[in-house]
C-alpha cells in the first residue's frame, strides 16, 4: 500500500509530505529571522531564569532546546503549558511567549500574568493577538512564516529560540550544529520520501510495525523531548494513541506494571530511543526492561541516530525526522488525512462558548 503513489493523492490532499521533505529549509530561515530580530530589547544580564509559555507544536521547540542544552544552559529554563505561571516569575525572569497562531488562550493568559509580575517579555509568533500585544507594549518579537500546521513549524520554534539564547549568552555558539543538522535533514528526507520503496525506507517499515499497535516510547532524560515529539506526531498525524516515558524514572514505578498485560500484549509496541552518550546505567536499565518485555511476549524496537559521530543536535533531529515520516505513513495506513486535527478545532469552538 505505501508504495502505491496514487494512494497519497487520496489521503494527503494537503501535501504534508512536502512539509516533511522541505523541513530542513526552516533552519536557515529561522537563523536569519533571529539574527534580524530586536533581541537586544532583553536585558540578558538581569535574567536569572527563563520560562517559555506555549502549548502543543508551539512548545515542543522549547522542550527540545531544554533537553539539548541540559548540561550547557547557564540559567534554569522551564516550559510552561498552562493558563497560570510559576510563583517565582519576577523582574529577573525572561518569559518567552511561543504561539504559532498568536491566539493560543493559555499563552495569552500567561502573558497577562507575566506582565503583572514584571517579567521581561519576548514573543515568537506568526501573527494574531500576540503579535499585536508585542507591538503595542513594545516588547521583543520574532515573526515566523505562517500558513503551516504548528507541528510542521518545528524549525521555526526551535531555531530562533536557540539563536536567541546564544545571542543572550545563555548557551555557546550554535551555527555549526545548526548547519550540520540542516544538511543531515536534507539528506535524510531523500531516504524517507514516499518515492523510496518500503524495503529501503526506514519510516515505512516502522509505520508497518506500529500499525494497529499502541506505541509506548521510552528514552533517557536528554531525549525526553524527542520522545514527546514522536508521540505527538503519531497522535496528530496518524490519528492514533501513543504514550511516552523516561528512564530511569519509569524504573521506579511503571516497570512494575509490566506484569499483568491481560489481553493487551499483542497490541503493545515499546520503542526505546537511545543515544551513544546515554548514561551507561540508563542503557543497562533499558536493556533490563526490554528483557522483561520479551518474557511477556512483547518485542521492543530500539531506535538510534544513523550518524553516531554527528553533533548531538543532529542526532536528535535525525530521530525526530524518522518519527515525523513514520507518523505520516501511519496516517496513510489508517486511511487518514494527516493534516487536519478536527477534534482540536471542535474543542476550541466549544471553549469559545464556555464562560469560566
Amino acid at each position: 500500500m505505501l508504495d502505491d503513489l496514487k494512494i497519497y493523492e487520496k489521503y494527503d490532499p494537503g501535501d504534508v509530505h512536502s512539509l516533511l521533505f522541505d523541513f530542513h529549509a526552516q533552519f536557515s530561515t529561522g537563523r536569519k529571522i533571529a539574527e534580524t530580530s530586536d533581541y537586544d530589547k532583553i536585558a540578558a544580564s538581569d535574567v536569572r531564569q527563563i520560562v517559555v509559555a506555549g502549548m502543543g507544536g508551539s512548545a515542543i521547540g522549547a522542550d527540545l532546546l531544554r533537553c539539548y542544552s541540559l548540561y550547557e544552559m547557564k540559567i534554569p529554563m522551564i516550559v510552561n503549558r498552562d493558563y497560570l505561571i510559576p510563583g517565582f516569575v519576577d523582574k529577573h525572569t525572561l518569559v518567552v511567549l511561543s504561539s504559532y497562531s498568536g491566539n493560543t488562550e493559555e499563552m495569552l493568559m500567561a502573558l497577562e500574568a507575566a506582565r503583572f509580575l514584571g517579567a521581561q517579555l519576548f514573543a515568537i509568533t506568526s501573527d494574531g493577538k500576540l503579535s499585536d500585544f508585542a507591538r503595542d507594549l513594545n516588547f521583543g518579537l520574532i515573526e515566523i512564516p505562517g500558513g503551516l500546521p504548528p507541528r510542521a513549524a518545528l524549525g521555526y520554534s526551535f531555531v530562533p529560540l536557540t539563536k536567541l539564547c546564544e545571542f543572550w549568552g545563555f548557551i555557546p555558539p550554535q551555527d555549526e550544529f545548526l548547519e550540520n543538522t540542516q544538511y543531515a535533514l536534507h539528506k535524510g528526507a531523500e531516504k524517507l520520501s514516499r518515492d523510496v520503496p518500503t524495503e529501503e525506507n526506514a519510516a515505512k517499515k516502522m509505520a508497518l510495525k506500529l500499525h494497529g499497535k499502541l506505541p509506548i516510547i521510552y528514552s533517557s532524560p536528554r531525549l525526553e523531548a524527542v520522545a514527546t515529539r514522536f508521540r505527538g506526531q503519531i497522535e496528530e498525524n496518524g490519528k492514533a494513541l501513543a504514550y511516552s516515558s523516561v528512564v530511569p524514572e519509569m524504573n521506579h514505578n511503571e516497570l512494575v506494571g509490566w506484569k499483568h498485560l491481560y489481553d493487551f500484549a499483542e497490541y503493545l509496541q515499546p520503542i526505546f530511543l537511545v543515544d551513544f552518550e546515554d548514561h551507561p546505567r540508563n542503557v543497562f536499565r533499558m536493556n533490563f526492561v526490554a528483557d522483561v518485555m520479551r518474557e511477556l511476549g512483547v518485542e521492543p524496537i530500539f531506535i538510534e541516530p544513523p550518524q553516531k559521530d554527528a553533533p548531538f543536535m543532529t542526532r536528535m533531529f535525525e530521530i525526530i525526522q524518522l518519527g515525523d515520516f513514520t507518523s505520516y505513513y501511519l496516517a496513510i495506513l489508517n486511511e487518514e488525512d494527516p493534516k487536519p486535527v478536527r477534534i482540536i478545532d471542535k474543542l476550541k469552538a466549544s471553549l469559545s462558548q464556555f464562560e469560566g
